[in-house]
């Protein structure tokens, strides 16, 4: 089995737009014949990310979808300074015990994002990162098992 898109539901397609391509860097697919304001994007060669615009409830507090990408502290600094790192839904930066990190922002839509790093990226994360006061200056460090 292959999760082959997600689909959002956006305020402003436009924003929602600039949004995904100024800072994930997706690619747009052209979709034509859509009864609504949609937009299509590749994340790969097998799975896409879809935005419509659509009435609809609010967006859901904690559910999300996640990104894994290479260049996690570029991302982190540049949504610390655009004042979209949403601790929230889970409190802090999170640390799993492969090594990747994780962060979580919200797009212009109120739609939750996790953003991961590659486990094998986690000496490269600008130390920078694990300091920021957002996160209480150190992450959460997920150590698995059951929990009584």
């Amino acid at each position: 089995m292959l999760l082959h898109h997600i689909t959002l539901i956006v305020t402003n397609l436009t924003e929602a737009e600039g949004f995904y391509t100024t800072h994930f860097k997706l690619e747009r697919i052209n979709v034509s014949g859509l009864d609504y304001p949609g937009a299509f994007f590749r994340l790969n060669d097998q799975q896409e990310l879809h935005l419509a615009e659509l009435p609809d409830k609010a967006p859901s507090f904690r559910g999300h979808f996640c990104l894994r990408v290479k260049n996690f502290s570029e991302l982190f600094l540049r949504f610390q300074e655009l004042g979209i790192l949403d601790t929230g839904p889970w409190g802090k930066l999170r640390e799993l015990p492969n090594g990747s990190i994780q962060m979580y922002v919200r797009d212009p839509s109120g739609n939750l994002i996790e953003i991961t790093s590659e486990p094998e990226d986690r000496s490269e994360i600008d130390s920078v990162v694990f300091e920021a006061q957002e996160w209480g200056g150190q992450p959460y460090r997920f150590t698995g098992g059951a929990s009584s």
